[in-house]
C-alpha cells in the first residue's frame, strides 16, 4: 500500500513539476496606453485589467531612484520595484498582477532620461 501511495506522489510531483516548467511566451498587449500625470507620479493605463506578467518602460537616457507600483483595485497600488541606481531605458520587468495601470514615482530629478510610455504584456503557454 506504501508503494502505491509513493508512486502516486511521484506522478502528482512529475506533473506539477511539468507544468510549472512549461516554457511560456510573453505577448503584448494590444491596447492604447494612455497617460496620465498625477501629483504622486506618472500613470499609465490600459482599458481594462488583463493578468499582467511582464512590462517594458520605454525612454530615452538614463532614470534613477523610482519606484514603480500595479494597481490593485481602485485606489490601491502595490510596488512591483524599487529602482535605487542609475538604469537605461528600455527598463524592463517581470510581475504578476492583474491591472489595469502602473504608476511610476521619481523621487528625485536625478538622471538624464525621459519616459514615454510603457508597454503591458501578458503571457501564454507554449501548447496554447
Amino acid at each position: 500500500m506504501n508503494r502505491l501511495y509513493g508512486i502516486l506522489l511521484i506522478c502528482v510531483l512529475s506533473i506539477g513539476c511539468a507544468a510549472l516548467m512549461t516554457e511560456q511566451t510573453y505577448l503584448r498587449v494590444e491596447a492604447p496606453v494612455t497617460e496620465k500625470f498625477i501629483p504622486t507620479g506618472l500613470v499609465y493605463s490600459i482599458p481594462e485589467p488583463k493578468e499582467i506578467r511582464k512590462i517594458i518602460i520605454l525612454g530615452e537616457g538614463t532614470v534613477e531612484n523610482i519606484d514603480i507600483y500595479a494597481r490593485d483595485g481602485a485606489f490601491n497600488w502595490k510596488v512591483v520595484k524599487r529602482i535605487k541606481n542609475k538604469v537605461p531605458f528600455p527598463i524592463e520587468m517581470t510581475m504578476v498582477a492583474n491591472t489595469d495601470a502602473v504608476r511610476i514615482l521619481q523621487k528625485s530629478v536625478t538622471g538624464k532620461g525621459q519616459i514615454h510610455t510603457v508597454e503591458f504584456y501578458t503571457v501564454t503557454s507554449e501548447n496554447q
